[in-house]
């Protein structure tokens, strides 16, 4: 999506719940040429569409990391058994010391998608006053408005339970809102996303970056599987229960976009030519990669996408247009902190590793050797660094294409120092100093899907520096693909008492993965394929929340960076912070403290667990 398709209306402020956006100082002083309302702001079918895609973009912004602390898709996945906090200071598995029900990222969370709901309203709201070309335009922009609201819905529903249903554009400002419950909120995204379902469009491989029909039977399933955990199964459309409406539109989500089962692309064995010196040609590749190199993502032969966010292909297009580049110093370790464990240092070498670079390989940290220069701002888990794919957890697989060193996956790095006898060896968490946690803590592995490994995937006109060419990429995401679909129906047939087809929904991802198939299934073997197959893709906060407390909470226990009980690994093994003995108390997160004072014409109660 480009930043200048995006419409700003001027005159109209949108506030609190109904948006969540602010106006700068040097809007506020614009003396604007004529006063814009509701009623005359809008005039063509273009500007709808232009807030439409509004709302796109901001969603969007869950997926790309553009500043030092990652941005607001961080928090998708922070202090889960993914992810800790994004400095060395702030942990977000310490639930009692960090989250609060005045934490920015609570609000941010919030507003978000309070901000997409408005914007989906707003397009709503001006259909039937601007002429149309055709019915067909009309038709899908009115699908894509229900598919967002409906997918903001469900999510708010996740993350914050009940919550105000906001269904139409308002310029005046509320404070009488009322929550509705969990289960009304769960129904009426599932009515939301089901207007989506019936007027999006199969194929939107000439329109990729905007959400076709099966974004919204993906997200049907998964409402479905929330519903039914939130109401006991209840039947709700159709005549079907809950778990059988997620298995019917998993099933759909299946049959329009199978899997990708061989290698395909720009990085075949038999390429040819070069990308900034290296070969397109990538032998050590496999269809795991594949799926994650930029131009494949959006490549028409490439069955298993389903929804696409669109990043700026370069970083002249990137100046031009706007839009989102990556950043990718947000995953990356900070290689050029970390110091030689006491066996391994030499006299006349540098302290670390990578405390030097020799001239053979640019003379400083690069995309090429560590994926960027990186502060070590988001660390992974040791959970999903290592043990999720060790022989124990992962069924005895060490052939997993997802977990390839070097392919898709590098825990060791290339010593980069050569006045030290390692120098152009790779090296990694057992040669390291663990003794200092807060140093050793920035040592972590990089996974190919978010991180590139070499200059192959970075536009080197990006100005160098912090923001330039080794922290910057321009690569297309996935929002939505279709090995999910598959992850959903298992846990649809699971909790629906049909586990020898749970297990054949997980095992075709795990086949395809080059995996050992797993002879027995529960919620916590689904989450662990999640884990290996849609790290950094799926909203982890959302997956959990959306299940039992019990069957999430664990997790966190066991696997949060800040949460081990006693008898567990810590430093100097592992890398994990401390002992940390509290109970989580919530199994919601909380409602932005603020906005329950603004509410003032109407009771506005705050989730168990915070005060």
């Amino acid at each position: 999506m480009k930043r200048n398709n995006i419409l700003v209306i001027g005159g109209l402020v949108l506030l609190g719940m109904t948006a969540g956006c602010t106006s700068d100082a040097d809007f506020l002083k614009e003396k604007t040429k004529s006063i814009y309302t509701i009623e005359n702001a809008y005039d063509n079918s273009d500007q709808v569409l232009a807030t439409l895609l509004s709302a796109y973009y901001e969603y969007q912004a869950f997926f790309y990391c553009t500043d030092w602390d990652a941005g607001i898709g961080f928090n998708r996945f922070a202090g889960t058994d993914i992810a800790d906090g994004n400095d060395q200071v702030v942990h977000y598995s310490d639930f009692t010391s960090y989250w609060s029900t005045n934490a920015d990222f609570v609000k941010n969370m919030w507003d978000k998608y309070y901000k997409i709901i408005s914007y989906c309203n707003l397009a709503l709201d001006q259909v039937a006053n601007v002429t149309w070309n055709n019915d067909v335009q009309r038709d899908r922009i009115v699908a894509e408005a229900h598919f967002l609201r409906g997918l903001s819905y469900l999510r708010l529903a996740e993350y914050f339970g009940g919550v105000p249903l906001v269904s139409e554009y308002s310029e005046m400002p509320k404070f009488d809102y009322i929550r509705a419950s969990r289960t009304e909120t769960y129904q009426y995204a599932i009515d939301e996303l089901l207007l989506g379902y019936g007027g999006l469009p199969h194929d939107v491989t000439a329109d990729y970056g905007r959400a076709g029909k099966g974004a919204a039977a993906l997200y049907l399933s998964e409402a479905f599987l929330a519903l039914g955990v939130e109401a006991n199964n209840v039947v709700y459309y159709d005549g079907k229960t809950c778990y059988e409406n997620a298995e019917f539109f998993a099933k759909d989500v299946i049959s329009m976009h199978p899997l990708m089962q061989n290698r395909f692309g720009v990085r075949l064995s038999g390429a040819t030519g070069s990308t900034n010196g290296i070969p397109n040609a990538f032998p050590q590749g496999n269809v795991f990669s594949d799926l994650f190199v930029s131009a494949n993502v959006i490549d028409p032969a490439n069955t298993e996408t389903i929804w696409v966010m669109v990043t700026a292909p370069n970083y002249a297009t990137y100046m031009a247009t706007g839009g989102y580049r990556n950043s990718s110093i947000a995953y990356v370790p900070a290689v050029q902190d970390i110091n030689w464990a006491a066996q391994y240092k030499e006299n006349g070498a540098g302290e670390g590793p990578w405390k030097s670079v020799s001239l053979k390989y640019g003379g400083k940290v690069n995309p090429t050797i560590h994926g960027a220069y990186s502060w070590g701002l988001s660390p992974l888990t040791w959970f999903t660094s290592y043990d999720l794919w060790n022989e124990e957890n992962n069924n005895n697989s060490p052939d997993d294409y997802r977990y390839v060193e070097g392919v898709t996956v590098r825990t060791k790095y290339l010593v980069t120092d050569e006045k030290h006898s390692l120098y152009e060896t790779y090296v990694g968490w057992e040669h390291i100093d663990k003794e200092d946690m807060n140093t050793a803590s920035k040592f972590f592995p990089i996974f190919y899907k978010e991180i590139p490994f070499d200059d192959w995937d970075y536009d080197l006109s990006d100005p160098g520096g912090f923001s330039g060419q080794i922290g910057n990429n321009y690569r297309n995401k996935y929002g939505a693909r279709s090995s999910e679909a598959y992850l959903l129906l298992a846990e649809a047939y699971y909790r629906d008492n049909k586990t020898g087809e749970a297990l054949d929904a997980l095992n075709t991802v795990r086949i395809r993965a080059n995996a050992t198939p797993m002879a027995q299934i529960d919620i916590q073997v689904i989450l662990d394929e999640r884990a290996r197959e849609l790290l950094f893709e799926e909203d982890r906060w959302a997956t959990f929340l959306r299940m039992k407390p019990d069957e999430w909470k664990s997790r966190i226990y066991d696997y949060g960076m800040y949460s081990a009980r006693p008898g567990d690994k810590v430093y100097p093994e592992v890398r994990r912070w401390n002992y940390y003995q509290d109970e989580i108390r919530f199994t919601l997160w909380p409602i932005p403290q603020n906005y329950r004072e603004l509410n003032t014409g109407a009771d506005f109660p705050q989730n168990e667990g915070w005060n």
